[in-house]
């Protein structure tokens, strides 16, 4: 899991920024998950749910000069989720990591989530690798 907490005001907030960021980290973190904790490496193939933000430097991460995303097969592709249930699946886990993250960075202002650390906290941090939220 990966984020960052939103320091701007609504009306310096940019979404699309904030959706390469952490995309970006997700793929980083991803790709060393495969080179560093799988036993042998593994490769990875990312699939993602239409968006019409897909960030162009997901390819250039692949080859960059430095910190090559070696494990990434091909650049991100994307396919309609309402035909892939392990995409519908994953909507509904990013939802709940999302409101898991609220509750986490400001509790005090995300109340109603509580509901989710009392039923999934304990699952989530059990599997989770890498995860964290930035500021």
């Amino acid at each position: 899991m990966s984020g960052y907490a939103k320091t701007a005001s609504p009306e310096k907030h940019d979404p699309n920024r904030l959706y390469a960021r952490v995309f970006l980290e997700a793929i980083k973190r991803i790709d060393q998950f495969c080179a560093e904790d799988c036993d042998p490496p593994e490769e990875f193939v990312l699939i993602l749910d239409e968006h019409n933000q897909r960030p162009a430097q997901a390819a250039q991460s692949m080859y960059a000069r430095t910190e090559r995303r070696r494990h990434l097969i091909e650049p991100p592709f994307h396919v309609e989720s309402h035909r892939y249930q392990t995409l519908q699946a994953a909507d509904w886990i990013s939802g709940l990591v999302g409101r898991l993250g609220a509750a986490w960075a400001e509790p005090a202002v995300w109340p109603e989530n509580e509901v989710f650390r009392r039923y999934f906290e304990h699952r989530i941090n059990r599997v989770s690798r890498r995860s964290g939220i930035r500021r």
